[in-house]
């Protein structure tokens, strides 16, 4: 029994120092090439520590990257934390809610209407208001009128007067960046709901911009 213990203990150390020792060699791996190229960072944000991840994401994001599988990288990063779940001793360690936010905002800075469904499963099923928010400002700059619904229902599902205040307005926002008569009567429902003075004022604002 002692002896299957000691396995149980060794295999779980090893297989906690393999983690360790793969994000090091990675990030070792990169701090040894003078000019890394984007598909360094792209071995990165897979591999690399939570905040290499993010280093990763925004040097992709400033070199204006935009190849097939940083878009991949893109949408890994979004889900971290949410599919791609780690835990130790039964809790969950890998709340990467801004690795996710930040993913988020690439994918808008790319603006392909190819990654709207993981966008849209995001806004849908993300725990965190902060990165549905940016979600959702992602949406907004991509701009395609199929995403009307989803963000009409984000609104609908949303608590006025909590926190998901914060999700509503960049509902509200990305609506009128969207532009399409679709997004009139969500807006309408907004100024003539229960919502804050500054909410309201964006919906009339984006109002303005839907084009007929």
């Amino acid at each position: 029994m002692k002896k299957i213990s000691f396995l149980i203990v060794a295999a779980l150390f090893f297989g906690v120092f393999g983690v360790s020792f793969a994000q090091e060699s990675v990030e070792q791996y990169l701090m040894s090439l003078k000019e890394p190229k984007e598909a360094d960072y792209v071995r990165l944000l897979y591999e690399g520590s939570r905040e290499n991840k993010l280093l990763a994401i925004s040097k992709l994001i400033e070199a204006g990257a935009r190849s097939e599988e940083t878009k991949e990288a893109f949408v890994f990063g979004l889900q971290q934390g949410t599919i791609f779940v780690q835990r130790q001793a039964g809790k969950v360690v890998n709340d990467y809610w801004d690795v996710r936010a930040m993913s988020a905002k690439a994918l808008g800075e790319i603006g392909d209407p190819g990654i709207l469904e993981q966008l849209h499963q995001s806004l849908r099923y993300d725990p965190d208001v902060y990165v549905r928010s940016a979600v959702v400002a992602a949406i907004g700059k991509i701009g395609e009128n199929q995403s009307i619904k989803e963000l009409s229902r984000a609104i609908e599902t949303s608590r006025a007067g909590s926190t998901d205040d914060k999700l509503i307005l960049a509902c509200v926002i990305a609506l009128g960046e969207i532009g399409d008569k679709e997004g009139f009567v969500p807006l309408l429902e907004v100024i003539r709901g229960k919502y804050n003075r500054q909410i309201k004022m964006a919906a009339r604002d984006s109002l303005k911009k839907i084009k007929w």
